[in-house]
């Protein structure tokens, strides 16, 4: 079962074109809660993770003012008993050169048990704020009534998210789609050519840990990240390898994109991951940063010891 799902996924990667979409993050094996509302809930115990990243640090506009992405991310999911299932929070900030979107994420997760794993079923609303700052955008047109006629404060555009989320023991396998009513939202300019839309994307993630008898101590996971919103596709291979579950390193390859070098370390309940993309494109820039810093804790409280009142001893 786990190879057939491996070959499937494996086998989107004959389509391997590159385009930048929603928030791209390297650390896409701790973000399923942003991207799949499935997920919610699904590990035992709360999750709460912050990605922070700067894409192309160095890349300047003709005037020298930095202009590279730069992308915030907060996520918390919980397990609810009683709601049968999970709920989950994400905030985000996209800013890309005058560009900047502020995007909030509030759903829940179905789960039902599958054997020895647990199937989750989410679907989660997406309220997207969306600006440019016109005072310093360098329009190619002075006065371009597309760029004047646009609100300071940005417009806001509602959505929605959906997917399926299966984790078992030793691997996980997760199909979502964001922004799936496409919502666009027209600005009140002159003659209404400004608009904003949101484009549908599609996910599918999933990672198997591989354990060596000969070297317990060691997992080695394997996974893929793809995504596409229907005309381009962009696919990250990645291999991590943990040490009694305290450190870690590995590789990720961005199709037609970059290289990235992954390290990390885990301390009790905490996770600090740091990752570094080295561009293969034509890009002129230098590499990206990025830094993941995830707590988790159960819910389940530690059992009190009881007794009893001894009758002969009141």
């Amino acid at each position: 079962m786990r190879s057939i799902l491996f070959v499937f996924m494996l086998s989107f990667l004959s389509f391997g074109l590159r385009a930048q979409q929603d928030p791209q993050f390297t650390h896409n094996m701790f973000n399923n809660a942003f991207i799949n509302p499935g997920s919610y809930g699904i590990n035992e115990g709360i999750t709460v993770t912050g990605i922070m990243r700067e894409q192309w640090v160095g890349f300047k506009d003709s005037k020298n003012v930095r202009v590279s992405p730069e992308t915030i991310l907060i996520t918390a999911d919980s397990p609810v008993k009683f709601l049968h299932g999970g709920l989950g929070l994400g905030l985000a900030q996209d800013k890309e050169a005058y560009t900047k979107n502020m995007l909030v994420k509030l759903g829940y997760a179905y789960h039902m048990n599958l054997g020895n794993g647990k199937l989750g079923f989410g679907v989660n609303a997406n309220f997207n704020n969306k600006s440019i700052d016109t005072k310093n955008f360098n329009a190619v047109d002075e006065g371009d009534p597309v760029i004047t006629g646009l609100p300071t404060g940005g417009v806001m555009i509602t959505d929605m998210s959906a997917g399926v989320f299966l984790q078992k023991p030793h691997y996980y396998i997760g199909f979502s789609s964001t922004q799936i009513f496409e919502t666009k939202k027209l600005p009140a300019t002159a003659d209404g050519v400004a608009f904003f839309k949101n484009r549908r994307h599609y996910y599918l993630t999933g990672g198997h840990d591989i354990i060596l008898p000969a070297y317990q101590g060691y997992v080695f996971t394997p996974s893929v990240f793809i995504k596409s919103d229907g005309n381009t596709l962009q696919a990250d291979i990645n291999l991590m390898a943990k040490y009694n579950n305290k450190v870690w390193g590995g590789l990720s390859y961005r199709i037609s994109d970059a290289i990235a070098l992954m390290v990390g370390v885990a301390y009790k309940d905490i996770e600090i991951g740091y990752s570094y993309d080295i561009p293969t494109s034509r890009i002129a820039a230098t590499g990206s940063h990025e830094i993941m810093v995830r707590y988790r804790f159960k819910l389940e409280r530690e059992k009190t010891r009881s007794g009893y009142r001894n009758t002969r001893y009141l």
